[in-house]
């Protein structure tokens, strides 16, 4: 399996409100590809934007907006795929993030709303500012 984009909890949340449409254009142009790539979603981002999304909205908007999260990370013929947070990754990603550790693993770009934060655990040519 071939990562191409990593996204962060920012990227997530964006996605899941429907902030913005970056994330879906980066879905859209992976998918383009026919298949030669995935679009990752470190599964401790997902765990913390799912936490994120229950908290401070209203119970049919929170809702509505897990429904999408989960529908972007279980897709079975999607190319989004959650990437496991590995036992001897837990370290590095308590102090850099599952997102930054993943890019490294990968050789993938990290796509961020979050650039500024990012780029310090990432050299700035592996990080897509959203």
């Amino acid at each position: 399996m071939t990562v191409r984009i990593v996204l962060d909890t920012s990227a997530l949340l964006a996605y899941a409100r429907l902030s913005g449409v970056a994330v879906g254009e980066l879905i859209a142009m992976v998918e383009e590809d026919g298949g030669a790539a995935v679009v990752g979603i470190p599964a401790g981002c997902f765990l913390e934007a799912h936490a994120a999304l229950a908290a401070g909205q209203a119970d049919a908007e929170a809702a509505r907006d897990r429904a999408r999260l989960v529908d972007l990370a279980t897709t079975v013929d999607g190319v989004t795929a959650v990437l496991p947070l590995l036992g001897a990754d837990v370290v590095a990603a308590a102090e850099d993030g599952h997102a930054a550790v993943e890019v490294r693993r990968h050789g993938a770009l990290l796509a961020t709303y979050e650039g500024r934060q990012a780029r310090r655990n990432l050299p700035d040519e592996a990080v897509l500012d959203l």
